[in-house]
C-alpha cells in the first residue's frame, strides 16, 4: 500500500517534530526549508541568512529551561546548563535530527512559492511548486501530496508600528531582527521600542556600551527573572496541580513574585495590566540596568523629531538611533487566504490546528502560537495530532462542533488578550490536545503502578517527558528520566561530589512522595465515605 506523503513547510522546531511525527505514523514525510540548515530562528547567523523572519543576538539565552523545552523523548544531554544558548539548543536540534535519522528528508535552500489544492481535491491533495531559494520563483517545481502541515513559524515580516513624523527622523531606524551584538552603539543614545524579551535583552545589552537607552513601554511591563529562591528555574513551578488552583490566587502571586523582582512604580514599569492575560518580560539584567541608570524606563511614544522623540509623558529625548522590538506580522504568502489568512482574525482553526471550512483535513497549521514556556513540546503534540489525523487514527469532530469551538475560543482568548492577537498557550492546551491524542498522563492510572511517579507527575514540573508515558509511541525510558528530570537540569553544574549523592537523595525523595501520595489518596477516600 502506497504511503501517504506529507509535505512540510519548514525545518525549524516545528518542522523536525512534523517530520518525526509522520514517521512515527507511517507517512512519508518531505520538508523544504529554504535555508541551508535547520532550526529555523535557531540557526544563528551574522547576517540572518535567507531567512525573512527573526533572527537570533549573538548573546541570547533561552528564556526556558531545558527541561521544559526538550522534545519529549529526547532530552538534552547532560552537559548542557539549566539555561542553554542559542548555539546549544541549536546543536540539541542536530543532534535530535541525527537520533531519528530526520535530515534525508528534508530539502535545503527550497523555498514553497504556492501551495494550492490538487484538482479535484477528492481526496484533499495538494500542489506545491518549489523553487530554489533567493530566485523569483519563475522556474518552479510541482509535487504532489496527500496532505501538508504548514511550520513556517509566526517570525515573518517585522512590525514597525506608524508613528507620527516617523519619516521626518534623521537618525538610524532599525528592527531587532538585525541587531547582534552592540558594539556599533558605542557611545550613542538609543531609543528602544517595546516591551517583549526582546525588547529587555536588546536594551540590558546596549546599556553596556551606549551612552543612554531609552526603554519605550506603551504600558509598562511585569518583569519576571529566570531564576527564583536557590537559583531554581521560574519554568519549574509550571504543574498539573496549579490547573486546579484559582485564577485570582495565581494571579497575585505573579504580581508578588514580579514586584520582589523589581518594584514597578521606582522604576517607571507600573503596568496596569493582568501579568496572568498579558505579555510579561523575561529578564535578569534590566533590574540592574534600570538601577544603575543605563536604561532608562519611558512611556509610549508621541511623535518622532528630526533628532529624536516626543513621550506622551511631555518629555523629548535626542536619539542617534531607535530600534523597534516590536514584534513580526504573519504572513503565509504561498497561501491563499481562502485557505488560510494571514489577518489573525479571519483565521478560523480548530484548536490552533485545522482550518475548519476544509471538507477533507489534510492542511494542519503548527505552532502558529505563543507559548508561555517552550515551543517543542507545544509544537511536538501538535504535529503528533495532525499525523493521527491525516492516518485516520484519530477523528476530528464534525464541521459544527468545531466552528461552536473555535468561536468560543476566540471569544475567550479576545476578551483576555485583545483581538487579533497571536494566540497565547498554555499547560492546559497542551494536556487538551494530549488528551486528543491519548498521551495525557493520568494520575489515577499511574498511582496504582508507581505512586512515586504518579505524584511527581502531578504535583511536580510539568515535563514534557510526561507525554510518553503512555498511549501511541511511548517511550521505555519515559518513567526513568520522569522521576531524574528535576535532578538532570543540574547535571552541568553540580560538582561531582554531588552527583554522588543524588542517587540516595533520589531515594529519599521517591520514599517521602509515596508517603504524600498515600495521605493524599487516604483523605479523598475519607472524603468519599463521609459523602457517601
Amino acid at each position: 500500500m502506497e504511503r501517504k506523503r506529507v509535505g512540510i513547510i519548514g525545518a525549524g522546531v516545528s518542522g523536525l517534530a512534523a517530520i518525526k511525527a509522520c514517521l512515527e505514523e507511517g507517512l512519508e514525510p518531505v520538508c523544504f526549508e529554504q535555508s541551508e540548515e535547520i532550526g529555523g530562528l535557531w540557526h544563528y547567523t551574522d547576517d540572518g541568512g535567507q531567512k525573512q523572519g527573526a533572527s537570533m543576538y549573538k548573546s541570547l539565552i533561552s528564556n526556558v529551561s531545558r527541561e521544559m523545552s526538550c522534545f519529549s523523548d529526547f532530552p538534552f544531554d547532560k552537559h548542557t546548563p539549566p539555561y542553554p544558548s542559542h548555539t546549544q539548543f541549536h546543536q540539541y536540534l542536530q543532534q535530535y535530527c541525527n537520533r531519528f535519522d530526520l535530515r534525508k528528508y528534508i530539502t535545503f535552500n527550497t523555498q514553497v512559492v504556492k501551495v494550492q489544492r490538487a484538482e479535484g481535491f477528492v481526496e484533499g491533495e495538494w500542489l506545491v511548486n518549489t523553487a530554489d531559494a533567493g530566485t523569483d520563483g519563475t522556474e518552479a517545481r510541482q509535487h504532489v501530496f496527500h496532505a501538508i502541515m504548514v511550520c513556517s513559524g509566526t517570525y515573518h515580516q517585522p512590525h514597525i508600528p506608524s508613528f507620527v513624523g516617523l519619516e521626518n527622523y534623521q537618525g538610524t531606524v532599525t528592527h531587532s531582527q538585525s541587531y547582534r551584538t552592540p558594539d556599533r552603539f558605542q557611545g550613542k543614545s538609543v531609543v528602544v521600542i517595546g516591551a517583549g524579551n526582546s525588547a529587555g535583552d536588546i536594551a540590558a545589552e546596549v546599556g553596556l556600551t551606549a551612552s543612554k537607552v531609552y526603554l519605550s513601554m506603551r504600558d509598562g511591563v511585569w518583569i519576571f527573572p529566570r531564576l527564583t529562591r536557590s537559583a531554581r528555574p521560574l519554568d519549574l513551578s509550571i504543574s498539573r496541580a496549579l490547573l486546579n488552583v484559582p485564577e485570582f490566587v495565581t494571579r497575585n502571586y505573579l504580581k508578588m513574585l514580579s514586584r520582589s523582582h523589581i518594584n514597578q512604580v521606582n522604576y517607571g514599569l507600573d503596568h496596569t495590566k493582568d501579568p496572568f492575560t498579558h505579555g510579561f518580560m523575561v529578564n535578569d539584567e534590566i533590574a540592574f540596568r534600570l538601577a544603575s541608570g543605563k536604561v532608562l524606563a519611558k512611556s509610549d511614544i508621541a511623535e518622532f523629531t528630526r533628532t529624536g522623540v516626543k513621550f506622551v509623558d511631555g518629555s523629548n529625548v535626542d536619539a542617534d538611533e531607535v530600534i523597534f522590538a516590536t514584534g513580526y506580522d504573519v504572513s503565509f504568502p504561498f497561501l491563499d487566504s481562502d485557505i488560510h489568512p494571514s489577518s489573525l482574525q479571519d483565521q478560523e482553526l480548530y484548536k490552533l490546528v485545522f482550518p475548519v471550512h476544509m471538507k477533507k483535513h489534510t492542511l494542519a497549521v503548527i505552532g502558529e502560537i505563543r507559548n508561555r514556556g517552550g515551543a517543542s513540546p507545544v509544537v511536538e503534540l501538535q504535529a503528533r495530532w495532525a499525523a493521527q489525523v491525516f492516518q485516520g487514527i484519530t477523528q476530528l469532530p464534525d464541521h459544527h462542533t468545531m466552528l461552536e469551538h473555535v468561536r468560543r475560543d476566540r471569544q475567550y482568548r479576545d476578551s483576555r488578550f485583545g483581538p487579533n492577537k497571536l494566540p497565547v498557550v498554555d499547560l492546559r492546551y497542551t494536556e487538551d490536545i494530549a488528551r486528543d491524542i491519548g498521551v495525557k498522563p493520568s494520575f489515577w492510572r499511574l498511582v496504582f503502578r508507581d505512586p512515586s511517579l504518579a505524584f511527581l507527575t502531578y504535583f511536580g514540573p510539568a515535563f514534557p517527558v510526561h507525554y510518553r508515558l503512555q498511549g501511541r509511541h511511548s517511550w521505555s525510558g519515559a518513567a526513568e528520566y520522569a522521576k531524574t528530570a528535576l535532578l538532570n537540569t543540574y547535571s552541568a553544574t553540580r560538582a561531582g561530589r554531588v552527583q554522588s549523592r543524588s542517587s540516595s537523595q533520589l531515594k529519599v525523595n521517591s520514599l517521602i512522595t509515596v508517603l504524600l501520595v498515600c495521605l493524599i489518596v487516604a483523605v479523598l477516600a475519607v472524603i468519599v465515605m463521609i459523602k457517601i
